[in-house]
């Protein structure tokens, strides 16, 4: 395990749990953060806080020096302009890949997401997002000195995440609008994301690989799992694909009008209602020693709590 490892995107979801294994583990952890960043999910934790400007490669070269390992966990999945994504995604860690080689870091694990791969039956990422983390990936294969592994998350819930929260605040209600398609929902717990960066950190092997769930669940199991985490009735209400798409481009209208980035839009509307997104885990155990550890109702049970807990629900 690599002593000091430079973390970016520590203050967000998937990273704050990142951190929190890192510091587990014993690691010298540095975390990346800038201004406008919201460190209270770091609070207590035995890691170090360094402010940066991702656009200085002064800042980039003072972050990478002296570390061992880069965890690049910072990026953006909503965006008001598509050339964000690409500006972000992508510019972002190319260079900070470069800062890492010119450091001499011996390892870069990048935390991709199952959208560069695209949806099942695709040739490729179907998103400007899904091609902006592609394009992140292929960054990477410049930089062999580094020992890049790449990490392709599907969708990932957990305590701290608002993109799933919306799910269990409809539930509350007794019912939950989910699209007529059969397509499944294969998802991973944001501390297995975490755990699989541990063994990425230790193991030789670029991937890319898949994190989820070796189960695949219906939307009936979903609210099923949803109804135990929340102690009441959940009832689904199947909407035609047409009438969910439109019920995600009305919210990503409404989003956008008001000056921010749609958590719900046309386009996750698609994803879910549109697209399949399964994918084969088995290479992360075969290589990394990973496997899914938290099914989905146990983890929808925890995540529940948590929202309770931090008045979110």
């Amino acid at each position: 395990m690599p002593e000091r490892v430079l973390l970016t995107g520590a203050t967000g979801f998937v990273g704050s749990h990142i951190a929190e294994a890192l510091a587990s583990a014993g690691c010298e952890v540095r975390c990346a953060v800038r201004n406008t960043s919201d460190p209270r999910w770091l609070s207590g934790l035995k890691v170090r806080l360094v402010r940066a400007d991702f656009g200085r490669p002064e800042d980039l070269a003072r972050l990478a020096k002296g570390a061992d390992a880069v965890v690049h966990a910072a990026g953006i999945t909503r965006a008001r302009r598509p050339e964000d994504f690409y500006a972000v995604n992508a510019g972002i860690t190319r260079r900070l890949a470069a800062a890492a080689a010119r450091a001499g870091a011996r390892r870069f694990v990048l935390i991709s997401s199952l959208a560069a791969r695209g949806p099942d039956g695709e040739d490729g990422p179907v998103s400007h997002y899904g091609r902006s983390k592609l394009q992140a990936e292929q960054c990477l294969r410049e930089f062999g000195e580094l020992r890049p592994v790449i990490l392709r998350p599907a969708a990932v819930y957990g305590p701290r995440d608002r993109d799933f929260l919306p799910l269990f605040r409809l539930a509350r209600s007794g019912w939950l609008p989910v699209p007529a398609s059969a397509n499944p929902l294969q998802p991973v717990y944001a501390a297995d994301v975490a755990r699989a960066v541990l063994l990425a950190l230790r193991k030789d092997g670029p991937g890319p690989f898949p994190l989820a769930e070796e189960a695949r669940y219906s939307w009936r199991e979903v609210a099923e799992a949803l109804e135990a985490a929340l102690g009441r009735r959940v009832r689904p209400v199947r909407l035609p694909t047409a009438g969910f798409v439109l019920a995600g481009r009305a919210a990503g209208l409404t989003a956008r009008l008001r000056g921010a980035p749609p958590a719900f839009d046309e386009r996750r509307a698609r994803d879910i209602a549109v697209h399949a997104w399964t994918c084969d885990p088995s290479a992360a155990e075969r290589a990394l020693g990973w496997r899914a550890g938290v099914p989905l109702p146990e983890g929808l049970g925890h995540t529940a709590g948590w929202y309770r807990r931090e008045g979110w629900l």
